[in-house]
């Protein structure tokens, strides 16, 4: 018993011993009592370098993943698209994306990535009216066919002039 008290009271001493030094340095540097060390900082002095050490491997391996993603750049608004085909291998997915576009090139295909499997999703539709309908002629090629919300580029405007005079 004796030996347990012992113990718990130099174990109490050491923790507030430590306690007590650790106060000088949460402290700012102007509350220390021996503040010589901090009187020599110049904060108009000259500017600091920064050298990145980078292993070059990064960009080839940020490369590598990015290879072959296609980007849906522009504004985009809300809409449907149709998931036509997903699997964990690009090679397929991108032939089935092939087989959609040879069939229907009318409609945009995009392929993406979505753990763990690399989706084809098609069309730039405004309501899902619209995309039910394609839905529906593309049932017997692509039976796993399926309509999400999804963001879409603006629908083109046709390219005639028109005159405000007439």
């Amino acid at each position: 018993m004796q030996k347990k008290i012992t113990l718990i009271s130099i174990l109490l001493l050491t923790i507030g011993q430590s306690t007590i030094a650790q106060d000088d340095w949460l402290s700012f540097p102007g509350n220390h009592k021996d503040s010589t060390t901090h009187k020599n900082l110049n904060f108009s002095g000259e500017q600091g370098k920064l050298t990145v050490h980078e292993d070059s491997r990064l960009k080839k391996l940020s490369d590598f993943v990015r290879q072959g993603e296609e980007s849906i750049t522009g504004v985009q608004i809300p809409g449907y698209r149709i998931v036509i085909f997903f699997d964990q291998d690009k090679s397929v997915v991108s032939q089935q994306k092939a087989n959609f576009l040879s069939r229907y090139n009318e409609h945009k295909a995009y392929v993406d990535y979505m753990a763990p499997n690399y989706r084809v999703r098609v069309g730039n539709f405004r309501t899902q009216l619209e995309a039910e309908a394609l839905k529906a002629e593309i049932l017997s090629v692509f039976p796993t066919a399926v309509v999400v919300e999804d963001y879409i580029e603006l629908p083109e405007l046709p390219s005639e002039n028109i005159n405000e005079t007439e």
